[in-house]
């Protein structure tokens, strides 16, 4: 039967931002796609109440949470490195205060094969439905034929 689960297996990823250093990675789960995408952004609104509306100030808050996305996919994604701190303590990745000592050069090759591993294989998905674009096909004496606004 064909497994579609999550693969437990690690990549490991050789670093060139710094001689020596290693990260190994596995994929997030779909469970842990669908939490960082949910805490990924957040939004706030207030809306007016009563009947005498001019009098109440309207807010709209949208908020990134990058930093969180960053942690929670370096927390779940790396399974073990040799990477240490100044006085050769290893990274512990789960602590949001490592990302304050962490290089920026290392922070973001490691953020790269991450998002690497948990991109959408777009060839694994070509034959489901696409959403729609601003043009349209159509058939004509059994051709398509790309019909766009102006047409």
């Amino acid at each position: 039967m064909p497994k579609a689960t999550v693969s437990q297996e690690t990549t490991r990823k050789n670093l060139r931002s710094v001689e020596g250093g290693y990260v190994d990675l596995k994929p997030l789960s779909y469970s842990q796609m669908l939490e960082r995408r949910d805490n990924a952004f957040r939004t706030s609104q207030t809306i007016p109440t009563g009947k005498n509306q001019r009098n109440v100030a309207q807010k709209f808050d949208l908020e990134s949470a990058q930093r969180w996305t960053r942690e929670f996919e370096f927390k779940h994604c790396i399974v073990d490195h040799n990477l240490t701190d100044d006085q050769d303590n290893k990274l512990d990745f789960g602590n949001p205060m490592t990302f304050s000592i962490l290089d920026p050069k290392v922070a973001q090759e490691i953020e790269t094969y991450i998002d690497e591993m948990n991109q959408e294989d777009d060839e694994a998905l070509e034959d489901f439905p696409h959403a729609a674009t601003s043009s349209s096909h159509s058939r004509r004496n059994g051709q398509n034929e790309e019909v766009t606004p102006e047409s």
